[in-house]
């Protein structure tokens, strides 16, 4: 096993200073996510869609201890994807995680007595794990309610046929959650408040590829999610607003098969994407200086079918 999770650190001023492996001896490491509290969830993706591999915890910053530890958030394994959570309730803070597999469920866990003096020993301790399960409000399949479930048979049923193999996920502050299923290359969009769910294609354009890693910009006015593509043309980063518009943000013509691990500086003026297959991990940066989420943002628009 040669995976794992690295930690690269940067200056005030953009540069690297230090990189190390955080996290050894796993198996296939996918997108993961990170915690309120500030550590990292690393989710495990074997090869072949085995249902074998399980979720870490790693402190790059060894506030929590030094060494990584395994969640209980993998139940008896699972080919795992990304992470996030909603914490608006701290006596009731959920994570999600996401499978990519044909089955795989979306997972909510709920720890049972969330301790915030100790927020580091919230997923390896007692609480509920529940599965999403989606309901259409008509025949067109694009709309409609939810529910979480224990019955694990039926989530992965519910997975199955609505959305299998899902990627990348991420939580807004206001209580929406975004998850990206790569088999049919759609966007779903959850208010976990209301209890209802709409979902819309991201094919189409020039986002010729599937859906993988989301990320936003935290106090972004424009509401942007970002997502990596995997294949196509010329993989690269694209984003949807508020309203439904999707647009390219980045796309190479020299670097192909897939992007990921996409994440920003706490200021928003730095854009940080890997393509996988090439092992590059790229720094980039708008001309002007502004961040991303900035108002002159140049965008290119494209129709989707």
């Amino acid at each position: 096993y040669d995976g794992g999770v690295g930690s690269v650190v940067f200056d005030a001023n953009y540069n690297v200073v230090d990189y190390r492996k955080v996290l050894k001896g796993t198996e296939w490491n996918c997108g993961g996510g990170k915690t309120p509290w500030g550590t990292w969830v690393s989710c495990e993706e074997p090869m072949g869609y085995n249902r074998t591999g399980f979720i870490y915890e790693v402190d790059p910053f060894g506030r929590y201890g030094p060494e990584p530890r395994r969640t209980v958030l993998g139940e008896d394994g699972g080919a795992f994807e990304s992470f996030a959570y909603d914490a608006r309730d701290r006596s009731s803070p959920h994570f999600f995680y996401t499978e990519d597999h044909r089955q795989g469920p979306i997972r909510r866990f709920t720890p049972t007595n969330p301790d915030w003096d100790n927020p580091a020993q919230m997923l390896h301790r007692e609480g509920t794990i529940e599965y999403l399960v989606l309901e259409n409000s008509d025949w067109t399949g694009k709309n409609g309610t939810f529910y979480w479930t224990d019955d694990r048979d039926l989530g992965e049923e519910n997975a199955m046929l609505t959305f299998p193999y899902t990627e990348g996920i991420d939580c807004t502050p206001d209580g929406r959650l975004f998850f990206a299923n790569k088999a049919r290359a759609l966007l779903f969009e959850l208010e976990l408040d209301s209890k209802t769910w709409s979902r819309s294609s991201v094919q189409g354009g020039a986002f010729d590829g599937k859906p993988d890693t989301t990320a936003r910009i935290l106090n972004d006015p424009a509401d942007i999610i970002y997502m990596t593509e995997d294949g196509g043309d010329d993989a690269g980063v694209h984003g949807r607003d508020k309203d439904n518009n999707y647009y390219v943000i980045l796309e190479s013509p020299l670097y192909h098969e897939e992007t990921t691990g996409l994440a920003f500086s706490p200021d928003g003026r730095r854009m940080y994407v890997a393509y996988q297959k090439n092992g590059i991990l790229l720094d980039v940066w708008r001309e002007d200086g502004l961040p991303f989420s900035g108002r002159a943002l140049g965008i290119k628009y494209h129709s989707l079918n």
